[in-house]
Order: C-alpha cells, then structure tokens, then sequence
C-alpha cells in the first residue's frame, strides 16, 4: 500500500514559517544567558498565569511517583517546568548558535558504536525519549570519525507552518527527517545505497495507531508501546543503540551511546531493553522528561473494552439504546 500524501505547505504557510524565521532569529542571536532570563519569566506564566497543561503534568507525576510526598512532587513540577522552558529557548538559539559553543555545551560519549556500524555496513537505529534536549543531539553526529547519513523520523504537526519552521530548525545540521509514514520506505531505500546512516527514533510516546497490541510496564505504568523502529530494523539487519541524556547544569548535557542488549523471552527484545533503559534514564533526572504528554491517556482494560465493542456486530453502526 502506498503511504498517504504528504500536504505540501501553502503560500500563506511558507509565509507564516518565514515570518518565524526572521522573528525566532532576532530572539536567537541573544547570548544563551539573556534567553535564560526569557526562560525564567515564561516558567513563571506557566506556573502562575498560564497554567500549561499542568493536571498532565501532575496526574503523570504523582502516577509515577505514588510514594513522593506532596512537597517533592510540587519540587519535581516546577523543575519540570523550568526545563521545558530551558528547551524552549534552546530550541530557539539552534537559528544562530555557532557549532564551536554547541560543541562545548554537548558533551559526546560512545560514539564509537555508530562509527564501528559504519566502517562495518551495519544500519543504526538510535532509540530515545523525549528527554533532555533532543534537540541538540544534532551536534552528537557532528562528531563522528565516518561520514554518515543521519536521520530523525518526524510526526508532522498540524500547523504546516510550523511544521516547516522546525524542519528548517532540525536540518541546519546537514540532517535527513523522515516524516513517520515514509520511514520504510525511506529506509529500504537508503539500505539500497550502500551507504552509512543512522536513523534516529523518538520511541516513548503514546502510540498514534488504533491498533495498541503491545504492552508492558513503563515507570511503574501499564502501558502499549511502539514498535516500529524494531520491526524496520530487524528488516534490514539494523544494530540498535539507546541515547542517554543527563543535565550537568544549565544549558550543558551529557549525552551516550549505548549499545542495546535484546531482553530475553521477549516479542520485541530490543524495544523493551530499550523501554527499561530509559526508565533508568527519567528516575536519574526525571526533571528532563516531558511529562507534558498524555502518555497513559488510554488504559488497558480501556482500549480492551473499545475494541470488544467495535467487533461487536451489534455495535458496528453505534451503540444500541
């Protein structure tokens, strides 16, 4: 089956994304240090004026963190909140930031890994969550002794504009993305080339399919998970590798390569070794993750139930009065 067209942006959405180019690039030549101070006064608009989906925030909070006291709760939020807003403005300065001051606020390890996969002719997928700043691990490929194809799969958001804007953002650095209904095809393709690349996934979030057949537990959670990058890669012979993130201080991280071992007795090893690493990784620091998204917004039993009553005929055309 053909993957669905992608929209091709309008003239008023070209228009609009070069409208946040000009505006977010005045705002991207400040220093680091006057954006911090931006950062600061819109952590206090969430936290206070604008409360930006702050019951998320919490109920994911205190579902993870059952045993934490209020007070360390409310710490871990408005932790939260500051970060958010540090990646934020981070974002941002990836318009004029130079790679010289990238490189000394990012701080590589275990790059080795994705260079032996390509001296070997190995694919490499990269597992990571939305934590840290996954923004800058573009400077991370920068690095590498061997010249490789590096790529991001993208969800395309909504507004085309924006969408644009981020694409612009993300591939400054020579990057490919990959919007996510044209990852096999994208990758069958570059494994045809014979070349070196590196794929990476952002593979934490809720599924976007109605079809969730896999569960596991994640922070304590019952929750489905995604499977795709495993099953591609498995396709191509493709070596999986977690990124780890961690926050030394403001406005510097530390990121490593890890190489995944695959779980035992598991349908999807790698994913679930995967899922477990990342745990590790948010218990560490969980500041850094974003839990801002609706990631258990639909329970087991739930989805269970919903199915059961779309398979049943006396359901097909709506639920019977």
């Amino acid at each position: 089956m053909e993957p669905p067209a992608i929209q091709s942006p309008t003239m008023k959405d070209k228009i609009l994304c070069n409208f946040y180019l000009i505006a977010f690039g005045a705002l991207a030549r400040l220093p680091l240090s006057w954006l911090y101070v931006l950062s600061d006064g819109l952590c206090w608009l969430m936290l206070h004026v604008w409360p930006y989906r702050r019951r998320v925030v919490r109920e994911n909070i205190l579902r993870v963190f059952p045993d934490r006291t209020d007070a360390e709760r409310r710490e871990l939020e408005v932790a939260f909140y500051h970060h958010l807003c540090d990646l934020i403005v981070e974002v941002i300065k990836l318009l004029h930031i130079s790679d010289d001051e990238l490189a000394r606020r990012v701080e590589s390890h275990g790059l080795e890994l994705a260079d032996e996969c390509a001296r070997q002719g190995v694919p490499c997928f990269v597992l990571c969550g939305h934590n840290g700043n996954w923004e800058w691990a573009e400077q991370l490929y920068m690095s590498l002794a061997v010249p490789t194809t590096c790529c991001q799969v993208y969800h395309p958001l909504r507004n085309k504009a924006f969408d644009q804007f981020m694409l612009r953002l993300r591939e400054r650095f020579g990057s490919v993305s990959i919007p996510q209904l044209r990852t096999l095809r994208t990758v069958l393709r570059l494994r045809s080339e014979d070349k070196p690349f590196i794929v990476t996934f952002i593979a934490d979030q809720h599924p976007n399919t109605k079809v969730q057949e896999y569960w596991t537990t994640f922070l304590g959670q019952d929750s489905s998970y995604i499977t795709g990058a495993e099953e591609i890669g498995r396709k191509i012979g493709a070596r999986f590798i977690f990124m780890d993130f961690e926050k030394p201080q403001r406005g510097h991280y530390r990121i490593s390569l890890h190489k995944i071992e695959p779980a035992e007795g598991e349908q999807f090893p790698y994913t679930i070794s995967y899922l477990r690493m990342l745990e590790a990784s948010i218990v560490r620091q969980p500041e850094l993750w974003l839990w801002s998204h609706r990631r258990w917004r639909l329970s087991r039993e739930e989805y269970n139930r919903r199915q059961a009553l779309t398979s049943n005929p006396r359901f097909a055309k709506g639920p019977i009065n």
